[in-house]
């Protein structure tokens, strides 16, 4: 009795251990819009105080010293008096055109997600851009910004920052989900 007791304390502690950490403010958000964080089963994510910046206030910050990988999340509930109302292409283009840096040989890329990464989204909507942020939004040298929507739901924004891609990068990109 004694054995199974302890290996099952010890899956759920690596169960628990191993979760992104969200604030009970960002709990409440994601289940209002329901979002779920696709929980990666190796993380060592903290959590980390949200920049104040001009560009965009994000919601929740996460940083995992291992993978040297920073992640910021924002969510946007839908609603009809907002003006980007079922209009993802616009937030999206307007957000990254915001973050991105405005240097003269900066580029930004945009992937269109296949139908296996769609699904795994259950979105209706999701692009992702890969960009080099302004500086007083990140001193790191890249980010990626994975934003998906579903109509009646909102917008979901997940932003990685690194130096460089961390061998995790494509999982990490699919940190969120609609349910």
């Amino acid at each position: 009795m004694r054995m199974p007791l302890l290996a099952f304390c010890l899956l759920l502690c690596t169960c628990v251990c191993a979760q992104i950490p969200v604030t009970p403010e960002f709990a409440v958000l994601l289940d209002s819009m329901d979002v779920r964080i696709n929980h990666p089963l190796d993380a060592d994510f903290q959590l980390r105080p949200n920049v104040k910046n001009y560009y965009h206030q994000d919601q929740l910050t996460v940083y995992s010293k291992r993978e040297k990988l920073e992640i910021r999340y924002h969510l946007t509930p839908e609603s009809e008096t907002d003006a980007y109302y079922q209009m993802p292409h616009m937030r999206a283009a307007t957000l990254v055109m915001n973050l991105s840096s405005n240097e003269e040989d900066a580029v930004t890329t945009v992937h269109r997600f296949g139908e296996e990464e769609m699904a795994i989204f259950n979105a209706d909507w999701a692009r992702m851009y890969t960009f080099q942020p302004k500086r007083n939004y990140s001193d790191r040298g890249h980010a990626q910004l994975i934003a998906i929507y579903k109509k009646g739901s909102g917008m979901a924004f997940v932003v990685l920052l690194f130096r460089e891609a961390p061998a995790t990068i494509e999982g990490r990109q699919l940190a969120l989900r609609f349910r």
